[in-house]
């Protein structure tokens, strides 16, 4: 029987949906019974849901990019009424029809053919991290437990320490590297939507919606998209796992997750019991199209290459690249994947043989190119306040690379490489400061990096401290954590798990439901009714839950009474007054005694009395305040 849920009404109950759908669906799968959802098109079009939505796509680098109409998220969604984007978007939803991608091209690290990137418009953008909010739930309590792309409390790191540790427990070093010839440019429609509705999205209205997505066409282009996922829509990473899902059921089930008469307690005894039988044994680990076969002998490498090949053209539609598909004996050659190499060398271990992983050196060599030339490209009439500035960049692109390959057990190694030239290049650029070389322990930038190491940087000295350009060298390996299968976003025990592992503060829900429908236009001056836009709404409950749902002024609970959201400088540009650090949560008392001059302050304790005149002070225009 398919499950329905009623639509949310805040984002507590949207969250409280999600792990209902996680564990419906995950309690099915762990039967072997197909799950089924209906009614999944209200829970996507909910006001909550929407929002949440929107949330998630301003905050994200280039949310502001426009699509073939031209709109934008801060103009065209956020500055509107509340109301007007909430209709907006479930009027996508009751009549969709899609609006074509812009089209742009990408640079291929390494490559001169660049990657075509579709831009679907704002409004489609919406629509799709609707649907994915909650569609995620429910395939992620089926995805293969090896699978590491694209999917959340997830990362690279992970997939390289899965194949690490696959080759140090079973000595296998047999290694598939798998590459799809143009994966998501040749995903089958057909295929997908079955998948879809496989894995329990029996609601037509959405597989409608998705058919329509993927049938996308391309401005200044007249055909519709018969195959593929356009790259760059919110969506296409989860309906390319969805698709890739079949790939890793049928390579796991020929060994790890094989079918036995005995059902076995413990994985390891299962394992060792299939090794007495002529199955082919063979361990997968995927990161998107990306993924590699772990296997013991270079003819059972081969066999699963050519079986491989088959099933995938035969079901999938895709083919295996002959040129980039290798078979490797990894004890004499590096393997490539996800931007690192990994080989085993003889060691101190049960099998003889320890891993050594490393950067790819290819991959790394451009990162660092680039980074070298943005060095050169600084200005040469930057003041010293803007060359601070240009150091603190270069310094978080440094530290971007060291912190991706850190997992990597030779990074000291391959860091040492590129580190003199990139600190040449950087002393040679402050020449004209007076640059002086450092020991970073006496620079005052980057401290808990910095203070480690007494290395000389190439630094400029700025009023009475040092700043420095940091070194590639300040880098230690740290061993990843294996991925625990339990640590999901869509479980109690899951989030805890990954708050554990991370020492990450946990993320409240709004507290939509903490406001009534007047408290928006709750402004004492007409002139800024204005103001009271989709992003006051949404923003206004992000700042009481900052506000830990007490009054700023009186420091009292706001639980008992309905809180007033307050600006701080109601002067801002409309695209700054109502972000969350302009908006102050407050008793209803305490907002009038703010916004009324007049208003007598006897009956407040002088701690409040000076929050209420400072407040009172940025309310007046500065301009008028100057006089």
């Amino acid at each position: 029987m398919a499950q329905q849920f009623d639509f949310p009404e805040t984002e507590t109950q949207l969250r409280e949906i999600q792990d209902k759908l996680y564990q419906y669906s995950k309690e099915a799968h762990d039967t072997g019974i197909c799950p089924a959802f209906k009614g999944l098109l209200e829970i996507m079009s909910a006001e909550a849901t929407i929002v949440t939505a929107i949330h998630n796509i301003k905050s994200n680098h280039g949310c502001e990019t426009p699509g073939v109409d031209g709109k934008r998220m801060r103009r065209d969604y956020l500055q509107k009424s509340h109301q007007w984007v909430i209709h907006d978007i479930q009027k996508a939803f009751q009549h969709f029809e899609v609006q074509k991608i812009r089209r742009v091209y990408i640079d291929k690290p390494g490559k001169v053919e660049k990657r075509p990137l579709g831009i679907p418009t704002i409004r489609d953008r919406i629509v799709q991290e609707c649907m994915r909010i909650v569609l995620e739930p429910i395939f992620e309590a089926q995805f293969f437990t090896h699978s590491y792309g694209f999917r959340p409390m997830r990362d690279t790191a992970m997939a390289l320490e899965r194949a690490k540790l696959l080759v140090h427990h079973t000595g296998y070093h047999w290694v598939v590297e798998g590459d799809i010839s143009k994966c998501f440019d040749r995903i089958d429609h057909r295929v997908l939507l079955k998948r879809l509705y496989h894995m329990g999205v029996k609601d037509r209205r959405v597989l409608q919606i998705v058919k329509t997505m993927l049938k996308a066409g391309v401005m200044d282009e007249c055909e519709v998209n018969e195959e593929g996922t356009p790259q760059g829509g919110i969506i296409s990473p989860l309906l390319a796992n969805v698709y890739l899902d079949i790939m890793d059921e049928w390579v796991s089930r020929q060994w790890e997750d094989k079918r036995t008469r005995y059902p076995y307690a413990q994985q390891q005894k299962k394992l060792f019991s299939l090794r007495k039988t002529s199955l082919i044994p063979g361990f997968l680990v995927r990161y998107a199209d990306d993924f590699v076969i772990i296997t013991d002998s270079r003819v059972h490498a081969e066999s699963w290459k050519a079986r491989l090949q088959a099933f995938l053209k035969d079901t999938m539609k895709l083919t295996l690249s002959k040129e980039k598909t290798l078979i490797t004996d990894i004890r004499k050659k590096y393997i490539k994947f996800l931007g690192y190499q990994f080989k085993i060398v003889p060691g101190k271990a049960q099998k003889g043989y320890i891993s050594r992983t490393i950067p790819d050196k290819g991959r790394l060599k451009r990162k660092i190119d680039t980074i070298a030339k943005d060095i050169k490209k600084i200005p040469r009439n930057y003041s010293r306040e803007q060359m601070i500035q240009a150091i603190n960049r270069i310094n978080s692109q440094i530290r971007g690379i060291i912190q991706y390959y850190q997992c990597c057990t030779w990074v000291n190694v391959a860091m040492k490489i590129h580190s003199r030239r990139l600190q040449l290049t950087a002393k040679s650029r402050l020449k004209q400061y007076g640059g002086k070389w450092i020991p970073a322990n006496q620079t005052q930038n980057l401290p808990r990096i910095h203070q480690q190491y007494k290395q000389k940087i190439p630094s400029i000295k700025y009023r009475d401290i040092y700043i420095g350009f940091t070194s590639l060298t300040f880098c230690k390996w740290e061993k990843t954590k294996s991925k625990n299968p339990e640590e999901t976003p869509y479980t109690e025990d899951g989030r805890e798990l990954y708050f554990r592992r991370t020492k990450r503060k946990r993320i409240h829900a709004r507290l939509d439901e903490m406001y009534s429908d007047k408290t928006a236009n709750a402004i004492c001056h007409s002139a800024q009714k204005s103001l009271s836009n989709f992003e006051f709404i949404m923003n206004r409950a992000y700042a009481l839950n900052r506000d830990n749902v007490k009054c700023r002024v009186c420091g009292g609970w706001l639980i008992s009474c309905v809180p007033y959201a307050h600006r701080i400088n109601p002067n801002l540009p409309l695209n700054k007054v109502n972000s969350v650090n302009n908006l102050v949560s407050l008793h209803p008392a305490c907002f009038e005694a703010v916004n009324d001059a007049l208003k007598d302050l006897s009956e407040f304790d002088s701690k409040a009395k000076k929050k209420i005149i400072g407040y009172r002070e940025k309310l007046v225009p500065t301009h008028t305040r100057n006089k």
